[in-house]
């Protein structure tokens, strides 16, 4: 793979293969990735390296800085027998991909000290058609309004120049609501700023990267999450006039280092979204009036170094809720599988989730959404690892793990308790009998 720093990549040895009876190779085999990328970097949250993942079979990374990597995964079954692969990495320097003219960068006070040598120098931000195969840089200490990244756009980087706080910016929005084109956004990288809204992505795109964001509580306007991707993807396919089969299914999504710190008074989660190859890592977020991250269907993801705290304005959300669309298959094409496919292949490691101040009774769970009409939800092979559990006032669950193919494994309490991981007593009633375990701990 190749691309301009910072490439986010995701790494997939879901394809290893393990005959033992009774055992399945995304539980029973062991991974260890190794980004060959080792700068002495730790997570802030979990407190590992960056340089590796351990454990199930998904992992990602952020390459930052130009060169060449050999990434390397080798997989364990419990004889301990392995086997090795490997797959070489270029990463680009984003001064020469976006060389001259290809950067802009804006300050409307026209302080251009930092801009890189050869780029534009504008005092307002230019139009959304100049977006396209450029990096557009802002001022840092600066504010501007919302940014709007039209239809068809490829090959983007919005980030910061200059020195001091990163500049501000009230929103940023990718896509259009009534797409002309299969031509949805891709390769887009928004990082660096401070948001005083929201990011929303509203219909569908492949690779984005939202990276070492800010984001304040939101007020005045009403805002349904933070960050909310493919926030209106099933309502604009059967309303808008462009044929199902020519949507994509949002894909390689990458939240990585973002910090949310919302409210419980303005209606809005932290983050929401649906997609797949969708990777979560190292954000710090907490505190809204409903769920700290919702997700609406998942396929191949990898939640990880992350702290979800959890608080919410009834005491009833939680801080990572992962459900999905029905018992179908994903497939890329939307026509194919609509939003009914089944959530699956999802890895969620090294978390620190709940807080002290959470007050909800229980802290997250990859399930059905509840138990009515609309519970026949199903998620298979799911692997809840090594993470920690801060209970607040009301905890009285740490997790709920509801499908097919289910693992517990390493998890903890920090107060020293034994985490209270359970199938909310099987109670999901309208949940085929083949969706329900076996359960792996």
């Amino acid at each position: 793979m190749t691309g301009p720093a910072p490439l986010a990549v995701q790494f997939d040895a879901t394809g290893t293969t393990y005959s033992a009876t009774g055992q399945h190779p995304f539980h029973h085999v062991r991974y260890a990735f190794n980004f060959g990328d080792d700068r002495g970097q730790t997570w802030p949250i979990s407190g590992l390296p960056k340089n590796v993942q351990t454990g199930g079979p998904l992992a990602a990374h952020v390459f930052d800085q130009p060169g060449t990597y050999q990434v390397r995964v080798r997989a364990t079954d419990p004889t301990g027998r392995y086997s090795d692969r490997t797959v070489t990495i270029e990463v680009q320097d984003p001064n020469t991909v976006f060389a001259g003219t290809q950067t802009i960068c804006v300050s409307a006070v026209a302080n251009f000290a930092g801009c890189p040598a050869g780029a534009s120098q504008m005092t307002a931000m230019p139009s959304s058609a100049s977006f396209n195969n450029r990096r557009v840089l802002l001022r840092r200490g600066e504010t501007f309004s919302s940014i709007g990244i039209p239809h068809g756009s490829q090959n983007v980087q919005i980030g910061a120049f200059g020195t001091g706080a990163k500049p501000r910016i009230s929103s940023v929005e990718v896509g259009a609501l009534g797409p002309t084109s299969s031509a949805f956004p891709r390769d887009i990288t928004i990082m660096d700023l401070n948001f005083l809204q929201r990011f929303e992505q509203y219909v569908t795109m492949s690779r984005l990267l939202l990276y070492r964001n800010t984001f304040d509580a939101p007020t005045g306007e009403f805002v349904a999450a933070q960050i909310n991707l493919a926030s209106a993807l099933a309502y604009i396919v059967q309303n808008h006039t462009l044929a199902p089969s020519q949507y994509i299914q949002p894909r390689e999504l990458f939240i990585v280092e973002n910090q949310l710190r919302g409210s419980t008074a303005n209606p809005h989660m932290n983050m929401a979204g649906e997609g797949s190859r969708f990777v979560i890592m190292g954000n710090d977020m907490g505190t809204a009036q409903q769920h700290t991250v919702r997700l609406w269907g998942m396929y191949k993801g990898f939640i990880a170094h992350n702290a979800l705290r959890g608080r919410s304005s009834d005491g009833i959300r939680v801080a990572l809720k992962v459900h999905s669309g029905g018992l179908g298959e994903y497939n890329d094409n939307y026509a194919i599988s609509g939003s009914t496919w089944a959530s699956r292949q999802i890895v969620i490691a090294n978390n620190r989730l709940g807080d002290a101040t959470d007050n909800n009774s229980f802290t997250g769970g990859t399930s059905p959404e509840n138990n009515g009409p609309d519970s026949r939800q199903g998620l298979e092979d799911v692997v809840l690892e090594n993470n920690v559990f801060h209970r607040g006032p009301n905890t009285n669950t740490e997790f709920i793990l509801m499908g097919r193919r289910m693992s517990s494994r390493g998890n903890t309490r920090a107060d020293g308790g034994v985490p209270n991981i359970n199938q909310y007593g099987n109670s999901y009633q309208l949940l085929p009998a083949e969706w329900v375990g076996p359960f792996y701990y």
